[in-house]
């Protein structure tokens, strides 16, 4: 987006009130604020009053809270697990615990791939990147992509070599829909339950490296089959990844 500038709090904050304000699982209303009350630690700072810190004119900041008016209860559902896990862990300081790193990593760069081909999300699993992303175009550019990291909608604004996402792979039959009538409404609702079952995620190994690039759309070249070739981006899987 070159040349624009990134809204301010208080113009995010009148959008949040316009579409009616999303809700924490605290219940409290979500506001977006250039300054917010007290020195809490950032999550608990949201969980305890519905703040959301937002800097003016940061588009960081900016895809956070236009993530959160789009995936309300995932965003909520995330924060009540954060708060928990700080709350409960064992040595008492607050460490992170994989439970942590891997919803942190998620919130930063995750997103949600959703598709009909179980072969292709395998393939995607072991990172047999030239059959996922190019033997089985057709079926990736089928698949549906919901963005929840704030800071990869942030890098996607300059996409540079090596831009990876951190992925959850959804089967469409585990939505109750196929990939193309999947919302996003109803893919926030799913993701959320699984975070408030404790189902998803245990650690950051849940996570599914995504080499962004390969993407259709997100170049030119990634319609030749040897652009997957390249190991700076598309890696061979680790030992405990790969199939047997």
């Amino acid at each position: 987006m070159p040349g624009l500038t990134a809204p301010d709090a208080a113009w995010l904050d009148a959008q949040a009130a316009r579409i009616g304000r999303p809700r924490t699982s605290t219940g409290h209303a979500l506001t977006f604020s250039a300054a917010p009350p007290g020195d809490q630690p950032y999550e608990s700072t949201i969980a305890g009053t519905g703040c959301v810190p937002t800097r003016d004119h940061n588009w960081h900041d900016t895809f956070n809270a236009l993530v959160w008016l789009t995936f309300p209860r995932t965003k909520a559902a995330m924060n009540q697990c954060h708060v928990a896990q700080r709350a409960h862990r064992a040595d008492g300081a607050g460490a992170r615990g994989p439970v942590r790193d891997a919803l942190t990593q998620f919130d930063e760069d995750g997103l949600v791939l959703v598709s009909d081909d179980s072969a292709l999300l395998e393939a995607i699993r072991h990172h047999r990147w030239r059959e996922a992303m190019f033997d089985r175009r057709s079926a990736l550019e089928s698949a549906r992509v919901f963005v929840i990291g704030h800071a990869l909608l942030d890098k996607a604004r300059a996409p540079h070599i090596g831009l990876c996402a951190r992925a959850h792979l959804v089967c469409s039959g585990q939505l109750g829909a196929a990939a193309a009538d999947v919302s996003a409404a109803r893919v926030d609702a799913w993701l959320a339950g699984q975070i408030d079952d404790g189902v998803w995620p245990r650690s950051p190994r849940d996570l599914q490296p995504l080499p962004v690039l390969g993407l259709p759309g997100m170049t030119a070249d990634n319609t030749c089959a040897t652009y997957f070739d390249d190991t700076r981006q598309f890696r061979p899987a680790p030992r405990w990844r790969a199939a047997p």
